[in-house]
């Protein structure tokens, strides 16, 4: 299938009819092939059983007239008036017995939310009956190129408190424990309790109480959300077979550790469920991304592109809300989006394998704290230049379909753990899941600012070990049994892991393990002597590289747990593979200082996070972990050489296409040459015959046998390079 590229248009009544036609013209005037409409549940059926289209029927018509392929987004979070008056007792309760009371949407001009309790049957009859309405509409449309069943995940939007604690709900989380468990008298052997009858088995309350029946509530919140989600797949698939049906997030699953208990809509660590268990049972996943209103650099963008192309695993990957304008906030001043910036974005995306690029949106919006804001035509002195860059990129996706539609990223030897499990777990004591967050984070910026490919491996999804030379796993508290062993087995084969503190201190039941009960003593004798004050806010570690010792000065946060002998790292060989196991937490340090951030007051350390020790271990945490790879055999296929170590960054992202390597480069600074070191031996034989830049149409000559390439400055700091022999082939001079 061709590559979407298309924008959010419709958000009823919004833009009025007056606008449709030469708007929707202008769009494919501009490059992009589709628009999507939202199809509000509370707009469509404001009299209960009635079902007003005809404003979608006449944008749809419009589409097809113009050339436009139509996605269609449900938005069933958004209740009509009257469900509660049609479903009695629906309502959200929160965790201290409160009835929600639902309001109109802060960003939606019709409508409200929360709405009902999605476990209540008469709320799940109400939205089938909208849901089967929308897709059996519009299922004839040939046009019609795909649905978004489920927008950013949102289902307790306004609640204003922790949610959703109804019976319905409840008796949900003592099936779901049943179900895994077997029976109560299993959950008790599990958990080292003595319940006598399920409704004795409480969901946790709030932050800073007991870890168990917390951590299993979060976990079940996310299950049933990812349930949810397959149950408005399968209402719309069974009406339009031919059509791919995606969800995506507001960010990736990994993200989701952000939302604090304390802040203005509290909710538990992965609320929206969880991308890995979305692709399992869904067409694919996409997230979406608005860089400049979110202060997204171009290494954070990239990695949460990469987030949800880990968890996606060869289904559907969607751009599916990209920032098209300066963003609105109220009245906060916010940012304008250079085209520049916008195709660094969207070619970053199609780098990482995107199969679909929706913006947000076309016309400024109008409602609410969004007024004025987001429009790709919108007032904010770049709406000439966006339309440019679209219109050329829009080309180029024409021009090239059947190439970049067969191109798929390299598979990466490097993978970084993520553990739901301990995202709840820090939850239950911070409020947020914030530290192994930033942890992921920072492994995966590390990597991407090196060139290195990589993939995060769910903890669930322990097929993806297959293939990996390398597994990084930053701030993993909770291992299960499962997990352990298919750890063990990993290192006995030949893998290579690398923890840090504390790894495996907790299982899933969140009770605390003794040094020599935690699996990292039982598959390699590696045991900590406890928790420490952190004594510095960088400390040196060694590692043996050719044959010397190379010490590295690591920043550091928390505390320390020094292995036997008071080392703070141990490297020991399992079968034919390693454990690394590093005794304390660097890879948050390093995030925070390579993005300027503070450490949670609670974190200890870092009396002066600005200070020079700790701007100059950011370059140390990169040196060690590019080092401790090379070791495990793992180098970039191919990487921007810098030339100081304040110069902008270029990031080279390695695939294949049409039988042949695919390069693309994204720079951070356009009016900058750079060169591009190949590595790999098929870069190498494709540029010794030369390549070319397909967004440029410029030819780049291989110099030194092929082991480099010089790229000239460019409009964007897009490059995309391919064989000149493939590129005269398709009429380029």
């Amino acid at each position: 299938m061709p590559i979407t590229l298309g924008a959010q248009y419709y958000r009823p009544p919004f833009p009025g009819p007056d606008y449709w036609e030469n708007d929707l013209k202008s769009m494919r005037d501009a490059g992009l092939n589709a628009v999507q409409l939202w199809l509000v549940w509370g707009w469509i059926e404001a009299v209960p059983g009635t079902f007003a289209w005809d404003d979608y029927d006449r944008l749809v018509e419009l589409a097809g007239k113009h050339g436009l392929g139509v996605v269609l987004s449900t938005i069933a979070a958004v209740h009509p008036y009257w469900i509660h008056r049609e479903v009695p007792d629906s309502e959200m309760i929160t965790n201290m017995g409160q009835k929600v009371v639902s309001t109109n949407r802060r960003e939606i001009h019709f409508g409200i939310t929360p709405g009902g309790c999605i476990d209540h049957p008469g709320v799940r009859d109400r939205m089938a009956r909208f849901l089967v309405a929308a897709a059996e509409r519009y299922s004839d449309v040939d046009h019609l190129v795909g649905w978004d069943a489920w927008n950013e995940l949102r289902w307790n939007v306004h609640a204003d408190g922790l949610v959703c604690y109804c019976p319905h709900t409840i008796t949900g989380f003592h099936t779901w424990l049943e179900e895994r468990y077997g029976g109560l008298p299993e959950l008790n052997a599990a958990w080292d309790r003595r319940y006598q009858a399920w409704d004795e088995v409480l969901p946790g309350k709030r932050p800073g109480r007991v870890y168990t029946e917390m951590m299993a509530f979060q976990e079940y919140i996310s299950h049933r959300s990812v349930e949810h989600a397959r149950w408005r797949y399968r209402l719309l698939k069974e009406r339009n077979p031919g059509v791919p049906v995606t969800v995506h997030g507001g960010k990736p699953t990994v993200l989701y550790g952000s939302d604090s208990y304390h802040g203005q809509e509290p909710s538990t660590a992965l609320h929206r469920g969880n991308d890995w268990e979305f692709a399992d049972v869904i067409d694919g996943v996409g997230t979406s991304s608005f860089p400049l209103w979110e202060d997204i650099d171009l290494s954070d963008f990239i990695c949460r592109i990469d987030f949800v192309q880990s968890a996606a695993r060869g289904k559907r990957l969607w751009l599916s809300e990209l920032q098209g304008g300066r963003s609105a906030d109220g009245f906060n001043p916010q940012h304008a989006v250079p085209a520049a910036d916008q195709q660094r974005w969207v070619w970053s995306g199609l780098a990482a394998g995107a199969d679909t690029v929706l913006f947000w949106c076309w016309r400024d919006e109008v409602f609410g704290r969004e007024s004025g804001g987001f429009g790709i035509i919108g007032q904010d002195g770049h709406a000439t230049e966006r339309v440019e860059a679209l219109t050329h990129t829009g080309a180029l996706l024409a021009r090239y379909d059947e190439l970049l539609s067969s191109y798929r990223p390299r598979p990466a030897e490097v993978g970084i753990w993520f553990s739901p499990r301990t995202y709840y777990h820090n939850w239950c004591e911070d409020g947020d899941a914030r530290r192994p967050m930033r942890a992921i984070q920072g492994v995966a910026r590390a990597l991407l600012r090196n060139s290195i490919p990589y993939t995060l491996v769910e903890e669930q999804h322990l097929d993806e070990l297959e293939g990996l030379k390398v597994l990084i796993m930053p701030r993993s508290l909770v291992i299960d049994d499962e997990q352990a062993e298919a750890l063990h087995r990993y290192v006995e084969r030949g893998g290579t892991i690398v923890v840090e503190s504390e790894a495996g201190a907790f299982g899933s039941n969140g009770i605390y393990r003794h040094a020599g009960d935690r699996f990292l003593f039982q598959i390699a004798g590696i045991e900590e002597a406890g928790r420490r004050p952190l004594p510095a806010d960088v400390l040196p570690v060694g590692l043996t590289l050719d044959g010397e010792l190379q010490s590295y000065f690591l920043p550091l946060t928390q505390w320390i747990t020094p292995y036997t002998g008071g080392s703070l790292m141990a490297d020991v060989s399992v079968g034919r593979g390693r454990v690394v196991a590093l005794g304390v937490y660097t890879a948050e340090a390093y995030y925070a200082h390579s993005r300027e951030e503070e450490l949670s007051p609670s974190a200890g350390g870092f009396s002066d996070p600005g200070g020079p020790s700790a701007a100059g271990s950011i370059g140390e945490y990169e040196r060690f972990l590019v080092d401790l790879l090379s070791t495990a055999g793992v180098t970039a296929p191919a990487w921007v050489l810098e030339t100081g170590p304040d110069e902008p960054l270029g990031y080279a992202r390695v695939g294949e296409a049409g039988g042949s390597p695919l390069l693309f480069i994204i720079s951070e600074e356009p009016a900058r040459a750079q060169t591009v070191m190949l590595e790999d031996p098929a870069l190498q034989e494709v540029a010794r015959d030369g390549l070319a830049d397909l967004v440029s149409g410029q030819y780049m000559l291989s110099i030194d046998e092929g082991a480099s390439v010089v790229l000239p400055p460019s409009e964007w700091g897009v490059h995309v390079l391919v064989s000149a022999d493939f590129y005269e082939s398709e009429g380029g001079e």
